[in-house]
């Protein structure tokens, strides 16, 4: 079974790579794991992001049967408290739109764009299969993401975002990560564990270690269960 790991930075990719180091051989036989950094923000993401998954395409080899995006990410939800993590199902671009006087407008709002221009379905974007390959993750529950290129720390604005958009889970790449993987119809899970509330800029508040610890827990799961599942097509 072939997976692909990716991460906005090398430091988030690190303990997915712990986690395959720490789960048995025999597992570890079954899979046939890679991993990739592909940048922060959303312009990095798809370019990296697709550049990997049409080399692996034109190379000849085996499909990826799962595509995992990973990383920290910032909480709108007391749903989702630090050291939490979140299994994304519906994520949407926060800033691709314009600004009025009577406030933001998306590009659906505004009719530039039909909401269910090809991969949006009603202007969001969506997985197809929940959980491909692994089924569930215990502890890890579906959220609803957003992908800004600009965080903010001013209250009134992460206000306004929330009513506008009603997120979970805010990240700088799960919007580019979805878009990427539903055009080329690969296999796709974006795990997002939580390092901090939304909007909160004082660092000494956030808690970045548990999020890693967390995130390298449920990847360790995530390997365990694709092993099984592998074992189990043989």
């Amino acid at each position: 079974m072939r997976l692909l790991f990716t991460a906005a930075t090398a430091e988030e990719l690190h303990y997915a790579e712990i986690a395959y180091e720490r789960i048995s051989p025999m597992d570890a036989a079954l899979l046939d794991v890679e991993f990739a950094v592909t940048g922060i923000g959303v312009a990095a993401t798809c370019y990296n992001l697709t550049k990997i998954l049409n080399s692996a395409l034109l190379s000849g080899g085996e499909p990826y049967d799962l595509v995992v995006n990973i990383g920290i990410a910032g909480s709108y939800s007391q749903e989702f408290p630090i050291g939490s993590v979140a299994h994304i199902t519906v994520e949407q671009f926060g800033d691709m739109g314009i600004e009025t006087r009577g406030g933001f407008q998306t590009l659906f709002d505004y009719a530039m764009l039909d909401a269910n221009t090809l991969p949006f379905v009603d202007g969001l974007l969506k997985v197809r299969d929940p959980y491909p390959v692994t089924g569930p993750l215990e502890g890890v529950r579906d959220a609803i993401g957003i992908t800004f290129q600009t965080l903010t720390g001013i209250l009134e604005q992460n206000l306004r975002r929330l009513e506008c958009f009603s997120p979970q889970i805010e990240s700088m790449e799960g919007a580019a990560f979805f878009y990427v993987c539903l055009m080329e119809k690969v296999p796709f899970t974006e795990l997002r564990a939580v390092s901090n509330e939304v909007g909160e800029r004082d660092k000494s508040r956030w808690n970045i270690r548990a999020a890693f610890s967390a995130l390298e827990n449920t990847c360790t799961q995530l390997l365990t269960k694709a092993s099984e599942a592998a074992g189990g097509a043989r």
